[in-house]
């Protein structure tokens, strides 16, 4: 009676049924074979396998569960035939975002999904993953149609008992009770290095989870804004903010004797990594980026991104806050930009462009920048319309306007924020219409490991971004603007995101999040550096607020990069941990958002869900 009882509760699964997984299985090998390659997962080790089997037990699972409560239950195999192409075209978009953005379908990427033109995105390699997916869809239609009977058949209660054990699984994990890993490693006496090391679990986690909960987390996510308090409440986390090596509260930084900068510049070249650049990647011949290398006195060469794409990696970097998600949803009280307003600049951003792309206007105004210039502009004037193309204005003429503006307001405080496209990834761009480049050098034409032809392009366009904003800054010193009250930052709005060429660019890291460039010119000596200093892009307003003399709201979470013997921790959100590294990388930490393990990890999640303004600010 006991075992009759119990064979109830086995799941029946006939040859039918284990067939239904074949197109899931074509599938599920590409989003691993791509994750590995994008993501540098080290297939040798115990734990990648684990999550491989984990994620393919708990995909398998969910696709026979729709496919038999579709035909046994509603009766309908039409649907069960729709749950299938949905099923897999679920995997196809994880596949596709892991490969241009290294990453898979999240609430960041739903909530611009009608606002974004994904054709820029529609390369060779996403057309072929779209033609595997049509062509697992039909496989999976004529298997549910041929086996539409074992299917009925099916005890579905053993698949849902399966289910919410492979969920409660990785709960369990995330409450550091059991990690199957680290428990055989200890078992069979081994280290947690090489074969058996235990890292990358939540890019594991992320990559091996059920598609249908990923999609689910991604449309019904929402995010909150952050819980303004006055800064007379960082009294009672002093402890916290000491144990945790934390920058907030007051900055009385010593001024730095300059002059007053009437005319800044930022140029926050899209997805441009340090390591695309010679001399700062040594496996790179010095002739790719000479402009760069002419500056190498003024290069912070450990400046790395905390958030990404653009509006993650802007909101941060003006915002001085590592609380990406709570900062999109808000109304950025301490920007930069609104202490710039205050101190009676003139704040513009140029784009190339649509103002609409993404609410890229919205979001930009809400940073408090009172002018967003983009395509809509460019297209009324006749000489522009052959240097529009693609994603919008090249840059080199979008550069011109920079100079064009500058020129036009001598006499006012200004402030230019200048986003560009040329760099863009997966491809940058490679039509450049009339404009004229001197002949590329031959020991960066074929640069790229393995002749791989998106490594060669952004190679290139490396090189030729080298070139034009070299140019420009040229330019801007024969025009008489490159004066004492002028800066210039040369920066990034966010490093290159994952994709698999990467990998054939020699020396680029293996890093989801690296550094990116940030250096300071002006016709006026700048303090002297410490190049190799370690910061982030936490620590960009603050900076600009010392070079400025401007007040340094406590709510900041990063450091002037100007001051001596401080420097603020390199804190980011990667799903949901918290990575927080402190004393240039001697100490570092990652701790669940969702679930702290002690008072000082929930007193350090406070301040992170927090932001702290003067009273009189609010």
């Amino acid at each position: 009676m006991v075992i009759r009882e119990f064979k109830k509760w086995l799941p029946n699964l006939g040859v039918g049924v284990w067939l239904q997984a074949l197109p899931l299985l074509v599938m599920f090998s590409l989003l691993w074979v791509t994750a590995e390659g994008v993501l540098g997962l080290f297939p040798k080790t115990v734990k990648f396998w684990e999550y491989v089997i984990y994620g393919w037990i708990y995909g398998v699972t969910g696709y026979w569960i729709g496919l038999v409560v579709c035909i046994r239950y509603l009766r309908l195999p039409w649907l069960a035939i729709l749950f299938a192409w949905f099923y897999l075209f679920l995997y196809g978009i994880n596949i596709a975002m892991l490969h241009s953005a290294g990453t898979v379908l999240t609430h960041f990427y739903m909530r611009i999904a009608d606002s974004t033109n994904w054709m820029a995105y529609f390369t060779k390699w996403i057309l072929i993953i779209f033609l595997i997916c049509i062509l697992s869809g039909i496989v999976a239609t004529w298997l549910i149609r041929k086996y539409a009977s074992e299917l009925k058949q099916v005890r579905v209660r053993s698949l849902v008992f399966l289910l919410i054990l492979l969920w409660g699984t990785v709960q369990v994990s995330k409450h550091n009770y059991f990690h199957p890993t680290e428990v055989i490693a200890k078992m069979v006496g081994k280290h947690e290095t090489g074969t058996w090391q235990v890292t990358q679990t939540e890019t594991l986690r992320l990559v091996a989870d059920n598609p249908m909960i990923l999609f689910s987390r991604a449309l019904f996510t929402k995010w909150q804004p952050l819980q303004v308090r006055p800064t007379s409440d960082l009294a009672a986390m002093a402890d916290t903010i000491k144990a945790w090596h934390l920058t907030l509260g007051p900055h009385n930084y010593s001024p730095l004797g300059l002059k007053p900068f009437n005319h800044i510049v930022v140029f926050a070249t899209e997805s441009l990594s340090l390591d695309f650049l010679a001399p700062y990647n040594t496996n790179l011949p010095p002739e790719l980026t000479p402009f760069y290398g002419s500056i190498t006195q003024s290069m912070f060469v450990n400046y790395k991104v905390v958030a990404l794409p653009t509006q993650p990696g802007l909101v941060v970097t003006y915002n001085s806050h590592p609380n990406v998600r709570s900062l999109l949803v808000g109304n950025s009280e301490l920007s930069l930009v609104k202490l710039l307003d205050a101190a009676g600049y003139d704040t513009y951003v140029l784009m190339p462009g649509s103002e609409t792309f993404l609410n890229n206007k919205v979001f930009l105004e809400k940073l408090g920048f009172q002018h967003v210039i983009g395509l809509e502009h460019w297209e009324k004037d006749p000489k522009m319309q052959s240097f529009i193309e693609g994603r919008g204005l090249m840059d080199r003429v979008l550069y011109d306007q920079v100079l064009k503006l500058l020129a036009q307001n001598r006499d006012k405080k200004i402030y230019i924020h200048v986003c560009n496209t040329d760099t863009h990834g997966p491809v940058p761009r490679d039509f450049f219409g009339s404009l004229e480049y001197p002949p590329m050098p031959p020991s960066i034409q074929h640069l790229a490991r393995n002749s791989d032809s998106d490594a060669d392009k952004i190679i290139h366009e490396a090189w030729r971004h080298d070139y034009d904003l070299g140019l420009t800054v040229n330019r801007m010193k024969e025009m008489n603007l490159l004066t004492d009250d002028t800066l210039v930052v040369l920066t990034a709005d966010h490093n290159f995101p994952p994709t698999k060429a990467l990998l054939d660019v020699p020396g680029y890291p293996n890093s989801f999040f690296t550094r990116i460039p940030l250096a300071f010119l002006s016709g006026q000596p700048l303090p002297k550096i410490d190049s190799q200093e370690f910061s982030s892009q936490l620590d960009f307003a603050p900076s600009m607020a010392h070079l400025l003399g401007l007040p340094v709201p406590q709510g900041w979470w990063g450091e002037s990069v100007f001051t001596k013997d401080t420097t603020s921790p390199y804190v980011r959100r990667f799903n949901d941990q918290l990575s927080i590294t402190t004393d240039s990388g001697i100490i570092s930490s990652s701790l669940s958002i969702n679930h702290p393990h002690n008072q000082s990890e929930s007193n350090l999640l406070t301040l992170f869900q927090t932001l702290y303004v003067d009273q009189k600010s609010n």
